[in-house]
């Protein structure tokens, strides 16, 4: 990468550092500098919250609690135990990463109003505890006597030398972020937001995911909050109310899914916040109307206006096209497909109740290797029901499920996108405000490993499987024929195309068994007869299909085998030609008109 394109890539980060160099050198007033390290201490706490809520849509009420955690650990740690101030703060972001984790565990379980509520009653559950265990915390009293931080025998202890090293976390700290926001997990977190049954279907494992985040906000909380205790060297229960946690989620929501956004908005609002000083006591009741002001004038925050015009630009420079590639090889890779013999797939005896209702009646039948096997009935027949179950959406309340010789009956779907089963869904699924190979490089999820640290600091794995994600994306789409809608927002394009994007995110993923519901659903004659086209050129690349459609020339004329289910239970299990003929078919589904089809 050449200096011109590290200039122009990098650009916000040269003018950032600039302004922090800039900063100490120009402010003489040392009101405004104390005001400076107030913003730097909310910088530095928004960039994980930026990817919690603003990349992934977690609301959160309650990250007082571990900025407290942070500053109360450094500030005992040295005050009482006489450990190095640097070793207090890697301790204290230690110990809050595991207590954010066992938070984690069972909260992000909930989702909407009630985590937000569940993350409130944490961030006052923590004040109330600070405020009343005198003897632990010195209560309202709080902890005096903390000392500066040092570098060897160079305190420091004047305001400038400790904006410098806060500017040194928010450069750190933001380049994590920014970097993360931009890979697999980025896509993820995306993906989580807008779709989470899409996102699990893909194999991303929800709550493994967001426990990461949400960790690793905490965690950056937690510095701030240390660094906060060896700058005032005081600390009291008042500096970690609620209103803290309010303060970074109105930032964040304004500034929106981009770290950019997040920080002019909380240079704007901490400014404000000082030269309203007087009106402290209705700081929060401006934050929330601002709050409100900016819902209505951006909804998706400050992230679409700063890069609604370049999102597309910017993934067509992450993800060049792939080399021309012959696309009859695009689905091979390296996940072993195994092209084995025998039967993928097998249902022994599968039964779903809801309450009275029973959706599914002892489904039984079984799917070959390179099979497309169609599944019909009439509306209401328990159709899709099946593929959930299949898919792990859905626990069958009895029977077995069986991939590949594996029992999968009680798998979820991120373990059964693991094992090699790829989904579309009867409702288009795609990750609205993605661009096409965005979303087609979240069904390559499962391609990279690296992690937040990995993913932030840019290394060179993470480096090289975004690379190879994004070549893998691009050929499927060159096996769609569509690397000329690659970079524009999904939601341009039209309903039959937003069907193949689903169909090519899928493929991505490599599956060795295919589940499609309805892919034909809205399609004209000429792009059915097409799809037919290319459901037969992917089961020529080993991939077997379970196709469940209306459309009864696509469904006879590409299936091996068709099975058919009414009101829940399999009336018939044949070839096309032999459904077609069978009596109880005609009378249930086909009727005398579908006779002549075969």
């Amino acid at each position: 990468m050449g200096i011109a394109t590290l200039v122009k890539r990098r650009w916000p980060f040269l003018v950032l550092a600039a302004m922090i160099f800039c900063f100490p050198l120009v402010i003489k007033s040392s009101f405004l500098m104390r005001v400076g390290l107030v913003w730097a201490l909310f910088a530095i706490s928004i960039t994980g919250m930026t990817l919690l809520t603003g990349h992934a849509g977690v609301v959160s009420l309650g990250h007082s609690a571990f900025y407290a955690f942070g500053a109360y650990l450094s500030a005992l740690l040295t005050v009482r135990a006489g450990l190095n101030p640097w070793l207090a703060m890697l301790i204290a972001a230690g110990t809050t990463s595991v207590f954010a984790y066992l938070f984690s565990v069972p909260f992000l379980k909930l989702r909407r109003v009630y985590l937000a509520m569940g993350t409130l009653g944490l961030g006052e559950v923590v004040f109330l505890v600070a405020k009343n265990t005198t003897d632990v915390t010195g209560g309202v009293s709080g902890v005096p006597g903390i000392p500066y931080l040092s570098l060897g025998r160079f305190v420091l202890s004047h305001d400038w030398q400790l904006f410098y090293l806060f500017g040194i976390f928010i450069i750190l700290f933001v380049f994590l972020a920014e970097n993360v926001g931009r890979t697999r997990l980025g896509r993820a977190y995306h993906a989580i937001r807008t779709n989470e049954t899409a996102a699990s279907a893909m194999g991303i494992d929800v709550q493994w995911e967001l426990g990461k985040v949400f960790c690793f906000s905490a965690v950056v909380c937690a510095v701030a909050g240390s660094l906060l205790a060896h700058f005032i060297t005081f600390i009291s229960p008042e500096s970690f109310t609620l209103d803290y946690s309010f303060a970074l989620l109105i930032i964040v929501i304004i500034g929106g899914a981009n770290i950019w956004g997040t920080l002019v908005t909380s240079i704007v609002l901490v400014g404000f916040s000082e030269v309203f000083r007087v009106f402290q006591d209705f700081s929060m009741g401006f934050y929330g109307l601002l709050l409100i002001v900016a819902l209505f004038v951006f909804p998706d925050g400050l992230a679409a206006v700063l890069s609604s015009k370049r999102r597309g630009a910017a993934a067509a420079e992450a993800s060049p096209p792939a080399p021309g590639r012959d696309t009859a090889t695009v689905l091979a890779g390296p996940r072993d497909r195994g092209h084995g013999e025998g039967k993928i797939l097998e249902l022994n005896g599968i039964s779903k109740r809801y309450g009275g209702t029973e959706a599914l009646s002892r489904v039984s039948f079984s799917v070959e290797y390179n099979q497309i096997v169609g599944i019909i009935g009439p509306n209401g027949a328990g159709k899709t029901t099946l593929l959930n179950v299949i898919n792990g959406f859905l626990t069958p309340w009895e029977g077995s499920i069986t991939l590949a010789g594996v029992d999968v009956t009680r798998k979820v779907p991120h373990e059964m996108a693991r094992m090699g089963v790829g989904r579309t869904f009867q409702l288009t699924n795609l990750f609205k405000g993605m661009t096409v190979v965005e979303n087609v490089m979240v069904g390559c999820h499962l391609d990279g490993e690296s992690g937040i640290l990995a993913g932030g600091l840019n290394v060179g794995r993470a480096r090289r499987e975004e690379a190879e994600i994004g070549n893998r994306a691009m050929e499927s789409l060159e096996f769609l024929g569509l690397t000329g809608r690659a970079f524009d927002i999904v939601e341009s394009l039209s309903f039959g195309e937003q069907r193949l994007i689903e169909l090519g995110r899928a493929l991505a993923m490599r599956p060795e068994l295919l589940l499609l519901d309805e892919p034909a659903a809205g399609l004209n004659t000429a792009e059915a007869e097409r799809l037919g086209v290319l459901l037969r050129r992917i089961r020529e690349q080993g991939v077997t299909i379970v196709l469940v459609e209306h459309n009864m020339p696509l469904v006879m004329s590409v299936s091996d085998m068709v099975y058919v289910l009414d009101f829940g239970r399999g009336i018939a299990f044949d070839t096309a030609d032999g459904v077609s003929r069978n009596e109880e078919v005609i009378r249930a589904y086909l009727g005398q008109e579908v006779r002549s089809v075969s």
